[in-house]
């Protein structure tokens, strides 16, 4: 958001912490950090009219944080499981671990509608970490090194990103691919991972 990367975690109970945070993208250094109560299980973020939504896992809470002081402004209940977030300027589009992915108000995170996402295999399930990039929608697979392009307006599944090489030669001893950021001012695209040492800057091949 205008070059500053912004950052959500997602752990739980002793085996860590979840939070949003300021990260200097060119150094991983962490600039500013608001931690979740332990309870709650961290998972996909947007930033939509100044303010940052952050999804939990099984909680069924949304939190709402001013951007630039992460001071808690609100929260919204839902049902279900919360899993990848992003928005398109108008509503925020939400994952839930199946092939749906629910439009809604920010305003007040009502439903407006809902989509379902396939290829020609079929419906395209376990859509994790979401990026809204130049009207189409990026979606990490969960437990895969796939990368999905998706049409908004129909679901249709445009393209797939093969990330295998690079979260072979990168991963290290991190789990699974799940993290798109676009910087649109520079195009610059970056994917990372759970527990990943690096965030890696990547270009696009057909």
């Amino acid at each position: 958001d205008n070059g500053q990367l912004f950052e959500g975690t997602g752990s739980q109970g002793n085996t860590g912490i979840s939070m949003v945070a300021k990260v200097d993208y060119q150094t991983g250094s962490i600039l500013e950090k608001k931690e979740l109560d332990q309870k709650y299980f961290g998972e996909g973020i947007t930033i939509l009219n100044d303010q940052l939504f952050q999804l939990t896992w099984q909680e069924n809470t949304c939190f709402v944080y001013d951007k630039n002081s992460f001071k808690k402004l609100k929260e919204f209940s839902y049902d279900g499981e919360g899993w990848g977030l992003c928005n398109d300027g108008e509503h925020l589009i939400m994952s839930d671990g199946s092939e749906r992915l629910s439009f809604r108000d920010p305003s007040n995170f009502a439903l407006k509608k809902v989509i379902e996402v396939y290829s020609n295999e079929g419906p395209v399930k376990a859509l994790n970490e979401l990026e809204y990039i130049n009207g189409k929608i990026f979606a990490n697979v969960y437990q895969t090194d796939y990368i999905v392009v998706i049409d908004p307006k129909s679901g249709a599944v445009e393209k797939r990103i093969d990330a295998s090489l690079v979260a072979l030669d990168h991963r290290k001893t991190g789990e699974v691919l799940n993290g798109i950021a676009y910087m649109p001012e520079s195009k610059q695209l970056f994917i990372t991972g759970k527990n990943w040492p690096s965030l890696l800057e990547i270009g696009l091949v057909e």
